[in-house]
């Protein structure tokens, strides 16, 4: 009897939300629709899916973005397929620490970014007269509903809606005029049904304290980010997350190393200055996305999950990086077995000292020289390492 007593089938839904497919919420997204403020449904609506794990709302949320906006991940989902899935996302805290407690507002805006979306996050202070009031959440949203390329995704307490459960992620698919209410696309389709809920009270829910991080929830509007391509060769470790403890002392101590040190740029200030890079980062550093020491020359083998044009494209990334100074040098240093992937984490790792010290002049001048050879794939790889590293590291210094 007692196992029987924990088990549910679904939830219903609280006189403050329309059922979707109600009378009245055909009705209403009838009228949203004749108003051009539901475009973005179909992009949505052709992705929507129910999350994997309870605690996966944040992470299923994120994946329906990425696969209505198109983006490609470049990775294989199963098969010869590239497609997002939840088990992607796990760059920016651990998974299995994400299927326990969720992810946070920030944490969801870091996964979002290294992903080639182009992020805006509203937090919604309640003191706050410019940012995140209802006139602005109004026109945020449709903008969204009336695109086909952004769409907005909420970050709300569900006990404001009246419906069980604490915080909660899901994006916003349309909106109507009339009885101004917005559709949510709920994740957590074994609770609830799509439904519709009036935009005070769901901007209401968005000003509810988040206990984890002591701040308001809020919303993101998002797009992809364009003239880019996805990562191919390079990828960062898993263990470089924005809640690791020792990532952080480690950033920390670089820092301060990079900031104590004299005026000069000579040969052996850098050569110190790389092996110290080896020392404290050389574990986060992965060539051709795999989990093990080998170096790029397992390129020559990557056909078996890239198509020819992508693997081909793979070994000249790869060729570009090993023909620099940086390279070179950490080769001759024998500091790494994968010497390419430590050069590349170095040749995108932010430099944003000021006023920079010897150390940031010289590692700016060698990195410098590799990057203007490189093509344009070249430059997308390094630039998206970059975007994933600052993003990490922004995070976690909030």
């Amino acid at each position: 009897m007692s196992a029987i007593a924990k088990q549910f089938y679904r939830q219903p839904l609280p006189s403050t939300c329309v059922d979707f497919s109600s009378e009245l919420g055909k009705k209403l997204f009838s009228s949203s629709l004749l108003k051009g403020h539901a475009n973005i449904y179909f992009k949505l609506a052709a992705q929507f899916r129910t999350q994997d794990e309870p605690a996966f709302c944040g992470l299923s949320t994120l994946v329906m973005v990425l696969n209505a906006l198109e983006v490609d991940p470049g990775r294989v989902w199963k098969g010869p397929w590239r497609w997002y899935h939840e088990s992607m996302l796990d760059c920016c805290a651990p998974l299995e620490k994400v299927m326990k407690t969720g992810i946070n507002l920030r944490q969801f805006a870091c996964l979002a970014v290294c992903n080639r979306l182009t992020v805006r996050t509203e937090q919604l202070y309640p003191d706050n007269k410019t940012h995140g009031t209802m006139e602005k959440f109004r026109q945020d949203l449709i903008a969204s509903a009336t695109s086909e390329d952004t769409v907005l995704v909420a970050s709300y307490d569900r006990g404001v809606l009246g419906q069980t459960g604490v915080g909660h992620f899901s994006p916003i698919a349309a909106y109507d005029e009339g009885s101004d209410r917005a559709l949510i696309m709920d994740v957590a389709r074994f609770k609830y049904p799509p439904h519709w809920v009036e935009l005070s009270l769901l901007h209401q829910a968005m000003q509810s304290v988040d206990v984890s991080t002591s701040a308001p929830r809020g919303y993101f509007v998002m797009t992809l980010r364009k003239d880019t391509r996805p990562l191919i060769l390079f990828r960062l470790h898993r263990s470089f997350t924005i809640d690791s403890k020792q990532l952080n002392s480690q950033l920390i101590e670089w820092r301060a190393y990079l900031q104590a040190t004299p005026a000069d740029q000579s040969e052996e200030l850098i050569s110190a200055t790389l092996t110290k890079f080896h020392q404290l980062f050389e574990e986060y550093s992965l060539c051709c996305k795999t989990t093990d020491d080998e170096e790029c020359t397992r390129c020559s083998g990557m056909e078996a999950e890239l198509d020819e044009q992508m693997s081909r494209c793979c070994k000249l990334i790869c060729k570009q990086v090993k023909a620099g100074g940086v390279y070179e040098r950490m080769a001759a240093l024998g500091l790494a077995k994968r010497h390419a992937a430590l050069t590349a984490l170095l040749l995108a790792w932010p430099l944003d000292i000021e006023p920079p010290t010897g150390r940031v002049e010289g590692l700016r001048a060698i990195i410098a020289q590799d990057v203007q050879l490189f093509d344009a794939d070249a430059k997308n790889e390094i630039d998206l390492l970059q975007t994933q590293i600052r993003t990490r590291i922004l995070c976690i210094d909030m």
